[in-house]
């Protein structure tokens, strides 16, 4: 390729090489991207049983993969060079899990959506130190979801994430076992995270980074994966596949649609399945995010998955393609969605034994940045509150997570949410100038002293200081953090 100086003209005709060509679409078509490479389905942990306990034995190591023919990429992962295996354990087993760090850094390792006592959460306050193993375990408890573990070290979420450590969790139930959906592991039951690249493989496009000088800002340094791979194409060989969308990215909010505008079934969010599919043509998906969605397809037709990227302006970016569908000349399986899926418990927001507000503007929540020592919130074990989310940037995105629990969104902007985002969550995208109102219920037990994390999960936020502590106490006991101490056998490694 011809070199382009970066001059006045030269920054118009970049600007104009880069419109286009499609610079969202970037290195050598040849052997990376253009629908070259088949998707890769990520492995299912192995696991074993001591007694009735369900064992996995997880390492987290520092490798190379080679994504452009040739052309090694540092990166780290786990029982592997990149990426994660997915966990699949069931509702009502016990697990243990040893995690080994073979890093050259501490981290953490956070287990998104499960519901676990709060010193076995894998936040900040559960370090892994180089060449340690930590080693939790817990009763699962909760209905059959897609979930997602990834490291929480305070400050360097960001940069673990973006080298590989990021792997689904799912977790099945007799109720989802009972109905008619696909369930094939990697053949109609399909994992999709979409994740960021690492640094150093968007840092080898020189043409890339001559654009980043002129244009700057998160998507012109963003590279966006799936599974690992640049725009893979999967065969298909079912009439249905569910396709468990996760939104693994750093700081994107990416809105999916195919591109002949299909409907497909939603089915689950982050909290389990619906009471019943709901149509769609398109999802938006904030980072964290989890949606499971069932498409049809017909015998010998092709069909892409696209994503664009919701700008602080609630405007959206260019499309990109995400991943290509080619279905067989001959499908097999059903060709219908159950009507009916999961029984929903309902929730009187009238029975919230209080309201609290958290102020998002900036990298701050109420004013404040996460403090390690500091207990922000407490809240009682067993009950349910209101949370009100205000984001109050004028144009700043900001998402909000809860770790440890499920709740329900009342609201947003004083309007009912859509019908995709009435049942459990733990990740919701908070729009600038908008108040999201949530229906929070907390652990049945006390945490002990060791607290869970709420934040934005756009990661450079987090990072930031984007992010407090709240304390599950006993009924009965003081609500004034003043009066409560984080365990003394917490870590607090930054």
């Amino acid at each position: 390729m011809k070199k382009i100086l970066i001059s006045a003209l030269g920054a118009v005709v970049l600007i104009s090489v880069a419109v286009t060509t499609g610079y969202f679409l970037p290195l050598n078509q040849g052997n990376f991207g253009g629908f070259q490479r088949q998707l890769p389905i990520p492995p299912l942990a192995e696991s074993a049983f001591d007694g009735s306990v369900r064992t996995f034995d997880l390492t987290m190591q520092a490798g190379t993969t080679e994504f452009i023919d040739g052309q090694e990429i540092e990166t780290w992962g786990i029982n592997g060079d990149y990426l994660s295996p997915t966990l699949r354990v069931n509702d009502g087993e016990e697990i243990q899990i040893r995690v080994s760090n073979e890093l050259p850094e501490d981290t953490t390792m956070h287990w998104h959506g499960l519901h676990v006592p709060a010193k076995m959460d894998g936040g900040p306050h559960q370090p892994i130190a180089i060449d340690a193993i930590w080693t939790p375990n817990w009763q699962v408890s909760q209905k059959a979801s897609t979930n997602w573990y990834h490291p929480h070290l305070h400050g360097r979420s960001e940069a673990h994430v973006k080298a590989g450590l990021v792997g689904m969790f799912i977790v099945d139930d007799l109720e989802e076992a009972t109905l008619d959906l696909p369930r094939s592991y990697g053949i109609d039951d399909i994992p999709l995270i979409i994740h960021d690249a690492p640094d150093a493989l968007v840092s080898t496009n020189p043409f890339r980074t001559a654009i980043d000088e002129l244009l700057g800002g998160r998507r012109a340094q963003n590279l966006t994966l799936v599974n690992g791979e640049l725009e893979p194409y999967l065969d298909v060989t079912t009439s249905l596949v569910r396709l468990r969308l996760l939104n693994g990215s750093i700081g994107d909010v990416f809105d999916f649609s195919f591109s002949d505008q299909r409907d497909f079934a939603i089915i689950a969010s982050e909290g389990g399945l619906f009471d019943a599919p709901v149509s769609a043509t398109s999802i938006l998906m904030s980072p964290g995010e989890r949606y499971e969605i069932v498409v049809e397809f017909e015998a010998g037709e092709t069909a892409v998955l696209n994503r664009s990227a919701l700008d602080d302006d609630n405007g959206e970016s260019t499309v990109e393609s995400t991943i290509e569908f080619r279905a067989a000349s001959t499908l097999n399986g059903s060709t219908e969605v159950p009507e009916t899926l999961a029984a929903q418990i309902a929730r009187d927001p009238q029975e919230a034994s209080g309201t609290r507000t958290f102020d998002m503007s900036g990298v701050q929540i109420n004013g404040l940045m996460m403090d390690m020592n500091r207990i922000d919130q407490v809240v009682h074990a067993g009950t349910s509150e209101i949370w009100s989310i205000r984001n109050l940037d004028r144009r700043e995105l900001h998402n909000f997570h809860v770790h440890g629990v499920s709740f329900r969104v009342l609201d947003v902007g004083g309007v009912a949410p859509p019908e995709h985002q009435v049942w459990d969550k733990d990740t919701v995208l908070v729009p600038p100038e908008t108040t999201v109102n949530l229906l929070v219920t907390f652990p049945e037990v006390s945490g002990e002293g060791w607290p869970f994390m709420f934040h934005c999960h756009f990661l450079r936020h987090e990072g930031r200081g984007m992010m407090g502590q709240y304390l599950v106490v006993n009924q009965g006991e003081s609500l004034n953090p003043e009066d409560h101490e984080i365990s003394s056998m917490a870590g607090h490694s930054h």
